[in-house]
């Protein structure tokens, strides 16, 4: 099935309303945000100087 993203949008929106009613769809719309921010540029700040074997090592220490 290849839909168009305004296709993709009408369904999403009919089964939204199909399951939650108008107001329960228009309340889960509500919960969305566009965000703000540069993503690309807050995650190389986040990971600058990260290690595979680093994350590892904090996954493994997590876990105990």
């Amino acid at each position: 099935m290849s839909l168009t993203f305004p296709e993709i949008k009408q369904k999403g929106w009919q089964a939204l309303v199909k399951e939650l009613g108008y107001a329960g769809a228009t309340k889960f719309m509500l919960l969305f945000d566009a965000g703000r921010g540069d993503y690309i540029e807050d995650r190389k700040e986040i990971l600058r100087g990260a290690t595979i074997e680093k994350i590892r090592d904090d996954i493994k220490k997590e876990r105990s």
